[in-house]
């Protein structure tokens, strides 16, 4: 009987080449694709989404939360325009992104990102923005990194979306911190977002304890509130509202105050001003320059003989000289505050 030819790949060693030329054909598909993601600078899947999305960072349970429904999930991990690491969460019409500064941002108006400090000892803020929040965290423990989040939902329910940009921003920043080697962030139990107060200026009462209540009234014509107030948290910020204005508006005067140069420094783009001792028992030695508008750098109140710091923003309506009374007005009570000795 004539012999049947084998082609090639029969044999006893045949599976085992099979299995060789499958894991080498799987080993070029990944190479492909870690080629194809550093190139575009993405990473997305859809369907289900991950445990824990945004570089390992989020867990599952904080996003289904914020967006319930049965649309597939999309999770889309990249580079932004700058190069820095973005990551996007979509569900149908909702979207959220998440990115990681890694250099400073020093941005022109920076002291208008936040409006509502994050307080509970993290040096971040938020924003509420027609139906959008957002939200930056300091990130002073990985070489003054920022996380910034950008989340839906503000219009149908306002202290949700702050609430999930906030646990966002904790989220992301301390899994940062963790590859960094730092000290986390403590998580609180819950944010307690101010409201806005209405001050009585016929009591004598003045909005953020800075201003005396005559001038106010003049200024403001009647109707004024506070929202926020000075603390000894990070970030802080107070601000006086007049008729008509509501918690997203800067209002009357707005002061944002912080704790440490580092963080003036990931924010601003000119740092410190002018710069103002602070010695117990004596007023404040001001003088006009000192009083001017700070632009885009901040006032630095500073302990003369220690080395508590103060970084003092001031905003506000009316004339030259209405400003320069409030901003002496505000740089007063914050010295009162930092306990110079």
């Amino acid at each position: 009987m004539g012999e049947i030819e084998q082609p090639a790949n029969a044999g006893p060693g045949a599976p085992r080449r099979r299995r060789l030329w499958a894991a080498i054909a799987l080993a070029t598909a990944a190479l492909l694709l870690t080629v194809w993601t550093t190139v575009n600078g993405t990473w997305s899947w859809n369907g289900a989404l991950p445990d824990r999305a945004c570089w390992g960072s989020l867990d599952r349970s904080l996003l289904t939360k914020a967006a319930p429904g049965d649309a597939s999930w999309e999770v889309t991990e990249g580079k932004d325009r700058w190069g820095d690491p973005e990551c996007t969460v979509e569900r149908g019409d909702w979207r959220f992104r998440t990115t990681v500064m890694e250099t400073p941002l020093k941005a022109s108006l920076w002291w208008g990102l936040g409006t509502v400090p994050l307080h509970h000892g993290l040096p971040g803020m938020i924003k509420t923005n027609r139906d959008r929040t957002d939200g930056w965290l300091h990130l002073p423990q990985c070489r003054n990194k920022l996380v910034n989040v950008n989340v839906p939902g503000a219009l149908t329910d306002r202290r949700a979306a702050q609430n999930l940009a906030a646990r966002a921003l904790l989220a992301v920043g301390n899994a940062q911190i963790a590859r960094c080697g730092g000290k986390p962030f403590p998580a609180p139990e819950r944010f307690d977002w101010p409201t806005v107060r209405p001050v009585d200026l016929t009591r004598g009462e003045t909005p953020c304890d800075v201003a005396d209540a005559r001038i106010v009234r003049k200024w403001a014509g009647g109707t004024v509130s506070q929202l926020g107030g000075f603390t000894d948290d990070p970030v802080s910020r107070c601000t006086a509202l007049g008729a008509g204005d509501d918690q997203l508006d800067l209002g009357l005067f707005s002061a944002l105050v912080l704790r440490d140069r580092s963080t003036l420094d990931a924010f601003s783009p000119t740092g410190v001003r002018a710069r103002i001792p602070v010695r117990p028992g004596k007023p404040l030695q001001l003088t006009a320059d000192d009083l001017r508008f700070d632009r885009d750098a901040a006032t630095e109140l500073a302990c003369a003989g220690g080395r508590e710091r103060r970084y003092v923003h001031v905003i506000s309506e009316g004339s030259d000289a209405q400003y320069a009374a409030i901003k002496r007005a505000v740089l007063t009570r914050v010295a009162a505050t930092m306990g110079c000795h």
